[in-house]
C-alpha cells in the first residue's frame, strides 16, 4: 500500500471497522514516468452582492428550521409540504432580492411546523395536476413533479389529475422562449436566473428525453417535437464550443460572460445517455474546474456533498472512452479521493447519511446511494471501482435500507432511493450468478 493510501486508511479507521473498507494497492510505477499536464479554462463566477446580504439576514433562522425538519423527518413524520416551502425559501434567499416573498414563505413554513396536525399534502394539486402543491412558483411545481411521475411510470400507472402544469411549455416555440428568457441574467439586478435555468433543463430533459417517462406524458402533446426543440436549443444555441459545458450566461455592462455549470452539464449528459458533442473538451473542463466554487466547479468549501461528487463521477464514466492515458490517470485519482472522502465524512457507522447538505433526510440517502453505485463502492458494475470497495456490502445495504424505512414513505426521495437499491441488488445477484 502506498503511503497516501495508508494515511487515508488510518483516517477512515472508525468507519472501516464497521464496514470492512478495502483500499486496493496502487500499481507499481511504470518504467517510463507519467507525464502530467495542467489544463486550465477561464471559469467565470458571477457576483451578486445581494446574495451575501440576503443570506446574512435570513440564513440563521432558515438553518434552525431545517434542523428541526431533519429531526422530525428521521422520526418518520410527513413533512413534504414543509420541505417544498423550505426549498422555495432557500432559492429566494440565494437567487433573488424578494424580501417580502421570503418573509411570507417563512411564516408559511413556521405554520406548517407548528401545526398540531398539518393538513395532509395532496399527491397532486387538483388545479394544475402538479406534484408540488406547496410551491408558489410554476418552475418549482413543474420540477418537483418529475420524480413522482417517474415513480408512477415504474409502477405502470398514470396521473389521476390532468397535467395542466405543461401549459406554459406545450409547444416547441414555448420551449425555446422559456430557455431564452432564463439563459441570461443581468448582474446589476437582484435576480440570478441560474437556478430556474437548471430546474428547467432538469425537468424537461427527463420528461422529454428519457424513455421511462414516455408513459406518463400527456397524450395530446407532441413529445417528439418538444424533445427536438429542446435538443436543438441545447446543441446549437447553448453548448460552449470551447469547453463543451453548459451554464448560465451573465451580462455585466456590455460584456456577456458564459459559465461552466457542473450540475447543468451533468443533467444534459445523463439524460442524453452521454450522446453529446465535444465530450473530450467536456471531460477536460471537468478536471480543470476542480477548485472552482460550485456550481461553476466542484469545490464545496471543504465539505463532502455526494450530490456534486455523483455529478463528477458520472461525467467521468460517460466520457471515459474519450480520455487519453494522462486524463484517465487523473480520473482514477479523482475518484479515489472522492470515494474515500465520502466514506469518511458522509456516512456513519450505522449506515446513516449526513443530511445537512440537503433539504430532506431522504435526499441525502438518494445521492449517497447514487454516488456509491456510480463509483462501484458496492462492488458493482463500474469499470473504475477497483480502488475502494466495501467488503461487507450486504451489511451496509441492510443498514441503509433499515434507515430508509424509518422515513416517510410518501417522500418521493424515499421511493427513488428504494428503486435504486432494488436495481443494485438485482445487478449484484446477476453478477454473483455469472
Amino acid at each position: 500500500m502506498t503511503e497516501f493510501a495508508y494515511k487515508t486508511a488510518c483516517r477512515l479507521a472508525p468507519l472501516a471497522a464497521a464496514l470492512l473498507l478495502t483500499i486496493a494497492p496502487l500499481p507499481a510505477a511504470a518504467q517510463d514516468p507519467i507525464e502530467l499536464r495542467l489544463h486550465r479554462v477561464e471559469s467565470y463566477v458571477p457576483t451578486f452582492p445581494v446574495k451575501k446580504h440576503m443570506n446574512g439576514r435570513y440564513r440563521p433562522q432558515l438553518n434552525l428550521l431545517r434542523d428541526e425538519m431533519h429531526q422530525r423527518m428521521k422520526e418518520g413524520e410527513d413533512l413534504r409540504c414543509a420541505a417544498q416551502i423550505f426549498e422555495e425559501i432557500h432559492w429566494l434567499i440565494n437567487y433573488t432580492d424578494r424580501s417580502e416573498a421570503i418573509e411570507r414563505r417563512l411564516d408559511d413554513l413556521r405554520a406548517q411546523l407548528s401545526a398540531d396536525s398539518p393538513a395532509e399534502t395532496p399527491l397532486q394539486d387538483p388545479e394544475d395536476g402538479s406534484f408540488g402543491a406547496c410551491f408558489e412558483e410554476w418552475i418549482w411545481r413543474f420540477f418537483r413533479s418529475v420524480d413522482p411521475l417517474k415513480n408512477l411510470a415504474r409502477e405502470g400507472k398514470t396521473p389521476e389529475v390532468p397535467l395542466k402544469i405543461w401549459e406554459p411549455v406545450d409547444t416547441p416555440e414555448e420551449i425555446e422562449a422559456l430557455f431564452e428568457s432564463l439563459l441570461i441574467s443581468d448582474e446589476s439586478s437582484g435576480h440570478n436566473k441560474r437556478k430556474e435555468l437548471n430546474l428547467a433543463i432538469t425537468a424537461l430533459g427527463q420528461l422529454l428525453w428519457l424513455e421511462e417517462t414516455a408513459s406518463v406524458f400527456p397524450e395530446h402533446l407532441d413529445r417528439e417535437a418538444l424533445a427536438e426543440a429542446l435538443r436543438r436549443f441545447v446543441d446549437e444555441r447553448w453548448q460552449d464550443p470551447d469547453t463543451g459545458y453548459w451554464g448560465a450566461w451573465y451580462r455585466n455592462g456590455e460584456t456577456l460572460n458564459k459559465t461552466n455549470d457542473l450540475s447543468m452539464t451533468f443533467h444534459i449528459l445523463s439524460y442524453r445517455d452521454g450522446q453529446v458533442a465535444r465530450r473530450e473538451e467536456l471531460a477536460n473542463t471537468t478536471f480543470a474546474i476542480r477548485n472552482v466554487k460550485y456550481p461553476y466547479g466542484w469545490n464545496t468549501g471543504g465539505t463532502q456533498n455526494n450530490h456534486h461528487a455523483y455529478d463528477v463521477a458520472r461525467i467521468i464514466n460517460y466520457t471515459w472512452e474519450d480520455l487519453d492515458g494522462t486524463a484517465r490517470a487523473y480520473a482514477i485519482a479523482t475518484l479515489f479521493l472522492l470515494k474515500t472522502r465520502s466514506l469518511a465524512h458522509s456516512i456513519n457507522d450505522d449506515g446513516a447519511f449526513d443530511p445537512r447538505p440537503f433539504t430532506t433526510v431522504a435526499e441525502a440517502y438518494y445521492f449517497g446511494v447514487s454516488f456509491f453505485d456510480e463509483t462501484g463502492i458496492f462492488g458493482n458494475r463500474q469499470p473504475l471501482s477497483e480502488r475502494v470497495v466495501i467488503t461487507n456490502t450486504e451489511d451496509l445495504l441492510r443498514q441503509i435500507e433499515e434507515n430508509l424505512q424509518a422515513l416517510d414513505p410518501k417522500d418521493p426521495w424515499v421511493a427513488a432511493t428504494d428503486f435504486k437499491l432494488r436495481e443494485l441488488k438485482e445487478e449484484r445477484a446477476l453478477r454473483a450468478a455469472e
